[in-house]
């Protein structure tokens, strides 16, 4: 199995948490390519694969007008409508034949750009992920269908509870009056008015040098990846950084609940909590506290050991860390018999204003430390998990020690300092039911 298990990992679990070991050939570490582009690499062996993640930054949906809010979203779905000399259809034969994966997504803050190809097809993938980047076609009609039926997900609320809950709704209740509050669609009236030429002008004011964040895992050498990225990125402006003017915001937890009607004999709560940010001194003592609450669908959690195991409330409950670039927040939810929401929701509450009032317990505490630590640890056993670890690391501001760096403030966290702070953030009044009963 150990010849599957990436070196770095495995290192950390033979030496951590002493400190001083340093095997140069895992390290993580800044590279900058012949064109000055400065991106994270780390060697990785124990597969043939090549992992490249890059992040647009300050290109999503909050940093666009109100009425054109959806277009990142729009564009990540969009961008693979042809490109260059190949049509939708070629290119994801080509993507096939050469066993890799090319995709885009957005969000709130950035748009994203992944790409995983084995190292025998490197050189020909790199040349398909540079024409996806530079030369997209938006054929028309297929461009169309895509629109259409973004449009028609928006408003059903029984297919994508958790995706218009999370996109959508959550955001117009706790950030009113901030661009978050537009979600990552804006309203669909807009959506459905976006047009080709929008797509286009986004990308020529987006995808640039300048914006870019980028890191590069995998089998292949420090200067095999300074090649790469320059080869990715041929063709591509240097052009200038995006101005972020966006104004940090804590999430607005008003007394408030909003119920939609879905058919079916099932509903989905949804719950938001307040957390520290990442760059925050308070953040792995929010990651304990959390964890006990159940975030990462722990058993030993209080939302299953009590909603679930203890009562049969639920079918399933977590809750996980959210994380934007200028606010962060905990999103939950549950899943329950129509029968049983208000239930749920009571008994939920209770559970929080319990951990509020009284806080966790010294064996919660290890437990949650231990937890954390093992779940982190097993997560990241491949290169690609690793990428995307580091990559989502960098673009919260934190450096190349992030993992061993996480691993020991946890552990360095006391129990005073978990519930002096669950009694400071710990509410829950904001609550979206997708589900129940027809009014």
């Amino acid at each position: 199995m150990n010849k599957f298990f990436p070196k770095f990992i495995l290192a950390l679990f033979i030496f951590f948490p002493a400190c001083g070991e340093d095997d140069s050939s895992t390290k993580v570490r800044e590279l900058v390519s012949s064109r000055g582009i400065k991106f994270w690499f780390m060697n990785d062996g124990s597969a043939p694969l090549i992992h490249v993640k890059i992040a647009f930054k300050n290109a999503g949906a909050s940093h666009q007008e109100k009425n054109k809010t959806g277009v990142p979203m729009f564009f990540s779905k969009a961008v693979f409508c042809g490109s260059g000399k190949y049509s939708k259809t070629q290119f994801a034969e080509e993507c096939s034949n050469l066993s890799i994966a090319i995709s885009c997504k957005a969000d709130m803050d950035h748009l994203y750009f992944s790409l995983t190809a084995p190292k025998i097809a490197l050189e020909k993938s790199v040349a398909l992920f540079n024409v996806s980047l530079t030369s997209p076609n938006f054929e028309e009609d297929k461009v169309k269908l895509i629109q259409n039926g973004m449009g028609g997900s928006m408003q059903n609320y029984a297919a994508n509870p958790t995706d218009l809950a999370f996109s959508a709704i959550i955001p117009s209740m706790i950030f009113k009056s901030h661009c978050y509050e537009n979600g990552i669609f804006g309203l669909s009236e807009d959506f459905m008015k976006l047009s080709i030429d929008d797509l286009k002008n986004y990308k020529s004011k987006s995808l640039t040098v300048a914006n870019a964040e980028i890191c590069v895992f995998g089998d292949l050498s420090e200067n095999e990846a300074i090649s790469l990225v320059d080869k990715i990125f041929s063709g591509i402006e240097n052009g200038k950084p995006a101005v972020d003017d966006i104004k940090d915001i804590d999430p607005k937890l008003n007394s408030e609940i909003k119920k939609y009607y879905a058919d079916g004999p099932q509903s989905s709560v949804f719950f938001v909590l307040k957390t520290e940010r990442p760059t925050s001194d308070k953040r792995s003592a929010a990651a304990i506290l959390y964890k006990i609450l159940g975030e990462g669908s722990v058993f030993k959690g209080r939302i299953l050991s009590k909603l679930r195991t203890e009562k049969g409330l639920i079918y399933s409950g977590n809750a996980c860390s959210i994380d934007l670039r200028h606010s962060s927040y905990i999103f939950g939810k549950l899943q329950t018999d129509n029968s049983k929401v208000q239930d749920a929701i009571n008994l939920l509450k209770s559970i929080i204003k319990d951990l509020k009032e009284k806080g966790i317990t010294e064996p919660e505490l290890q437990f949650a430390k231990d937890n954390i630590k093992g779940q982190l640890l097993v997560s990241l056993r491949t290169s690609e998990d690793l990428c995307s670890f580091y990559f989502q690391k960098k673009l919260q501001g934190l450096g190349t020690n992030a993992l061993s760096e996480t691993i020991e403030k946890i552990y360095q966290v006391p129990l005073t300092e978990v519930n002096s702070l669950a009694a400071k953030i710990l509410d829950v009044d904001v609550f979206v039911v997708i589900g129940g009963e027809k009014e």
